[in-house]
């Protein structure tokens, strides 16, 4: 175990100087693909503007920080719906499965479907329609050593317009918990891989390094602080935080408050994302309003079901 982590920390340390010596720009915008990665997974996650890097957000983990997977003590399934622009349809499925010994495991699936698009020649005559989609599969593993949780992602990418591509990539996370164990510290990098392949042209990865701090407050409230460090943007900030209350036997009610820096300088209201959810025993259904200026408003909604019996790490 302590020799796997060794090497984890070597090539996770390893990524996080090549993405230092990148430069952050605004210029860069645009110049990498696979964009629906940046999308985000879960309501409880937009509705904390995505600070979530040292949150325990179950089978969520696996998009934001799968070493938190090892924060689950049961079988965890989740789904999450979308209601993005233009009638876009963006879901979001997974399992994570821990282990007394061996760790956890997770499975994901992000799929965007963009309809039916109609298709004109350079003549203004219509030619036909065609229907883009973009998926990513995630293969995911996670454990600890003491206090401090480890984690990766093997990722399948595809994408397709007219003509389709593929690629494979890395994301990797840890999170460390302080001694008071209301503090915790980590980093994740994601999307390391290879570039894709449209015809004959190549284009890179939206690479993303990130570092994270959460802190309980009160047991109830948490807060929680991300600085991201895009290959294709500039410096941004994610602020969150969430607090619960048990409103009855058994039933908790969650609200969500956050701010994605990226969106900044979109016109319009877009400064604050806001969520609640509602938890009863091992069933968790949440909803988060995500506004994105002129642009319009989405909304996402996640249901999470724990299986089996506790496991005891």
């Amino acid at each position: 175990m302590k020799k796997f982590f060794a090497i984890f920390s070597v090539v996770l340390f390893s990524c996080v100087n090549i993405q230092s010596v990148m430069a952050l720009s605004k210029d860069d915008i645009g110049t990498t693909t696979a964009q629906f990665l940046k999308l985000g997974i879960g309501a409880q996650s937009a509705g904390m503007g995505k600070a979530v890097t040292c949150v325990a957000n179950g089978t969520d983990s696996i998009y934001s920080n799968p070493a938190n997977l090892n924060y689950l003590e049961k079988i965890e399934l989740s789904f999450s719906h979308t209601m993005w622009f233009e009638d876009v349809n963006y879901e979001w499925v997974a399992i994570a499965i821990p282990t007394q010994k061996a760790g956890t495991f997770g499975l994901g699936l992000q799929y965007v479907s963009y309809g039916s698009l109609d298709k004109f020649d350079n003549t203004n005559t219509f030619d036909g329609s065609f229907s883009p989609l973009d998926m990513a599969g995630y293969l995911s593993y996670a454990n600890f050593y003491e206090r401090l949780n480890f984690g990766f992602n093997i990722k399948y990418i595809y994408s397709k317009i007219e003509e389709s591509a593929s690629t494979f990539a890395l994301d990797m996370g840890t999170t460390y918990t302080l001694n008071n164990d209301r503090t915790s510290i980590g980093a994740t990098i994601s999307n390391f891989g290879k570039d894709m392949k449209f015809n004959y042209k190549t284009e890179n990865l939206p690479l993303l390094f990130k570092l994270g701090i959460a802190h309980y407050i009160l047991e109830q409230w948490l807060v929680a602080l991300d600085l991201n460090f895009p290959n294709d943007n500039e410096f941004y900030v994610n602020v969150g935080t969430q607090y619960c209350v048990e409103v009855a036997k058994d039933i908790d009610f969650t609200f969500m408050a956050g701010y994605e820096g990226r969106n900044k300088d979109i016109e319009g209201f877009n400064w604050i994302n806001l969520g609640f959810g509602i938890k009863y025993l091992d069933y968790s259904l949440n909803y988060a309003f995500v506004p994105y200026g002129d642009i319009g408003m989405t909304h996402r909604i996640s249901l999470s079901i724990k299986l089996g019996n506790q496991i005891e790490k």
